[in-house]
C-alpha cells in the first residue's frame, strides 16, 4: 500500500446495509497513506442511495457491483475487502468469485475475503492473492478470537 506509486484503491466489496464499515475502513486506510480511495461496492441500488452521506470523493465513493468490481476509469483495487458476502453464496460458487476478484487486482494486490459472527469476536478469513500467470491463486488461511 505504501509502495503503490498513485493513490491506491481500496474496494469494500458487500458493505451492507448500511456504510459504517466502509467509513472506517477509509479512515484507517487513510492513516497509513492520505491518498488512499475508497469505492464501497453493493449489489443492491438502494444500499448505495442510502450511502449517499458518507461519499466523499474522491476519498469515499460508492457504487452498484459485485465480484466483477466495476472501477472508475478502469482503474484497479489494491486490495478488495469482502466480508459476510460468500457466506450466502452455495460453496461451489466460492472458487469463481475468488477468481473474478483476484483477476480485478492491481499488480501486488490481494484480497481479503472471509465471515464474522455478530459482533466481530470471532472471525476468519483468506489472503488471495494473484499467483504466477496460468498458476492458482494462493491461498493464506488466518483465524483470530
Amino acid at each position: 500500500m505504501r509502495q503503490a506509486s498513485s493513490p491506491p484503491w481500496v474496494v469494500d466489496l458487500g458493505y451492507g446495509a448500511s456504510p459504517v464499515t466502509a467509513v472506517e475502513l477509509a479512515r484507517r486506510m487513510r492513516a497509513v497513506r492520505h491518498d488512499v480511495r475508497l469505492l464501497g461496492l453493493e449489489i443492491d441500488p438502494q444500499r448505495v442511495k442510502d450511502a449517499n452521506w458518507a461519499q466523499d470523493p474522491p476519498a469515499r465513493q460508492f457504487a452498484v457491483g459485485g465480484f466483477e468490481i466495476p472501477m472508475p476509469h478502469g482503474e484497479r483495487p489494491l486490495l478488495v475487502r469482502a466480508f459476510n458476502v460468500l457466506r450466502q453464496y452455495d460453496e461451489s460458487q466460492v472458487r469463481a468469485a475468488w477468481d473474478q476478484m483476484v483477476a480485478r487486482l492491481a499488480p501486488g494486490g490481494a484480497v481479503v475475503e472471509g465471515t464474522c459472527d455478530e459482533i466481530g469476536r470471532l472471525s476468519t478469513w483468506v489472503h488471495l492473492r494473484a499467483a504466477a500467470p496460468g498458476r492458482p491463486i494462493r491461498l493464506r488461511p488466518r483465524q483470530s478470537r
